[in-house]
């Protein structure tokens, strides 16, 4: 009898040892699996991460050439301005009937200024008339800070 007991408790120690290790196996094995999900986590955590500092770069760009377009616009409005105050300073029509000929030909090129002008806007490149003029005005009176940026209206 004492035998069995003893045979049921080495079976019993046995049994507690067996599953033991197949409980410890298992923990092994999930930790490796939570080891590799940290690892992906970190890898997308990363990505993400020069994902925003990409977006951070993008908006400064943005920000950029939004800031350069206002600066242009404004010395657009500037030359339309300039352009406004040309024609109120003067009664054009009484002028174009007393003399028709003169008025003809300061609409004309006041007209292929203006295409001219629009041509610039648009991205055309300068013509060598404008390259060699000493100053913007000379080249184009409409425009003069579409042929030199840096050009400022004396007015």
């Amino acid at each position: 009898m004492f035998a069995s007991i003893r045979l049921i408790l080495i079976l019993v120690i046995v049994g507690i040892v067996a599953v033991g290790g197949w409980y410890v196996m298992n923990l092994k094995a999930d930790l490796a699996i939570s080891e590799n999900n940290n690892a992906k986590l970190q890898d997308g955590i990363k990505e993400q991460q020069a994902l925003l500092d990409s977006i951070q770069k993008d908006i400064t760009q943005i920000q950029e050439a939004n800031k350069q377009l206002q600066q242009q616009n404004e010395k657009q409005k500037q030359d339309v301005n300039a352009l406004t105050s040309k024609f109120d300073k003067r009664d054009f029509g009484a002028f174009a009937y007393q003399k028709p000929e003169v008025a003809e030909k300061l609409i004309n090129r006041g007209t292929e200024n203006a295409i001219r002008c629009l041509e610039l806007a648009a991205g055309a490149p300068l013509n060598e008339k404008e390259k060699a003029a000493k100053t913007p005005s000379e080249a184009n009176r409409e425009c003069p800070s579409l042929i030199n940026p840096s050009y400022s209206n004396p007015n």
